[in-house]
């Protein structure tokens, strides 16, 4: 938990982020995840291994990730997936936890929040596999070409946009952006790396999610309010989170806040 994890949220609520998918990626983390967002209304949690520590998911894990996942505040399992580029588990383990994580979202009919890296024929293979059993879900921190959007497209995922999108050379990442419907996008700061142009080199927070917006609303030719209204809106459908937040907006509107 970050000493100043108070004083995050705050600034989040300032820049008018009223939601926070936080992400784990191991099970200890998972369960520090899962404390924050029953610390915050407006924070929600997904539970998940890493491909990095995919050799740390022992049945025992696994088991303890199902009980995580039992909690209403638990909207995904993730961040799973595949990472040939630094390969700190085997492939093969690698393979074998992604599979399993599947099959337990399937079980709990929860979406999955997908990493890939120099695993993109991989990841789809495995995607394909379990198509029909899919509760939908996210590529998270999306940087593929047109036509892999288009593949994770086809399964009906999302694809998330991370501060990526706003750096220099990632032009080629902003013509996919511009190229996709914007009712499938989503934004994202992979905190607390990725920080947008503007912080580069330190640390990522929630509030930095509007400098993703604003590209994004660019790349569109939408004003900024039109695009954090749509990936908003996308949020709520991807995660199935759509009474929760709408109570929560109600509250925070009667409290004099946007």
């Amino acid at each position: 938990m970050l000493p100043d994890q108070d004083q995050v949220v705050a600034r989040a609520r300032q820049a008018g982020v009223s939601l926070i998918i936080n992400v784990g990626i191991s099970r200890p983390n998972s369960e520090a995840v899962l404390a924050t967002a029953a610390r915050y209304p407006e924070v929600y949690a997904a539970v998940g291994v890493h491909p990095h520590g995919a050799v740390s998911l022992t049945p025992r894990e696994l088991a303890r990730l199902r009980e995580l996942a039992a909690h209403p505040k638990v909207v995904a399992l993730g961040e799973m997936g595949l990472d040939f580029y630094r390969r700190r588990s085997p492939e093969e383990v690698q393979r074998r936890a992604f599979r399993e994580q599947l099959e337990l979202a399937w079980e709990l009919k929860k979406p999955v929040v997908v990493h890939t890296r120099e695993a993109t024929a991989d990841t789809l293979a495995l995607l394909r596999e379990y198509r029909s059993r899919l509760a939908g879900g996210v590529m998270h921190c999306f940087g593929g070409s047109l036509a892999e959007a288009q593949a994770f497209l086809d399964l009906g995922l999302y694809l998330s946009f991370s501060g990526v999108l706003t750096y220099p050379k990632a032009e080629p990442l902003r013509q996919v952006a511009r190229e996709v419907p914007l009712d499938r996008v989503l934004i994202e700061t992979d905190c607390p790396y990725l920080a947008p142009q503007a912080w580069r080199g330190r640390r990522n927070e929630p509030a930095y999610v509007l400098a993703v917006a604003e590209t994004l609303a660019r790349l569109h030719d939408l004003p900024v309010a039109d695009v954090a209204r749509q990936t908003f809106h996308n949020a709520l459908a991807a995660f199935g989170l759509g009474a929760g937040q709408a109570a929560f907006r109600k509250e925070r509107r009667q409290a004099g806040r946007p």
